[in-house]
């Protein structure tokens, strides 16, 4: 008898995500209806709950899905601004006064 790809998934101890019965395109256009504005951040915080979950897998879905949220937001505005790269703190550097 023939093994179904659940099946597979399933026997051969990988788990099930989201990429295999979701699409992410499919996720943003839920979402939008879902959350209107709010959308991205309800991808994000679905990533980053997937991500400290240890679902690697499905925190690289939300993050798709976030990631394609943010780009449809910057098509609507006629001039994206882009966020600088994270950069560390620095330690402030105090300068000595001479008296």
């Amino acid at each position: 008898m023939a093994q179904h790809d659940n099946e597979d998934l399933l026997a051969g101890g990988n788990p099930l995500t989201l990429w295999h019965f979701a699409d992410p395109s499919e996720a943003v256009d839920a979402a939008i209806a879902l959350y209107g504005s709010g959308a991205s951040l309800a991808a994000a915080s679905a990533a980053f709950t997937a991500r400290y979950a240890g679902r690697d897998d499905d925190f690289r879905f939300w993050f798709a899905v976030f990631s394609q949220l943010r780009y449809r937001e910057g098509e609507g505005s006629s001039k994206q601004e882009i966020a600088p790269p994270f950069e560390e703190p620095r330690a402030p550097q105090h300068s000595r006064r001479k008296n």
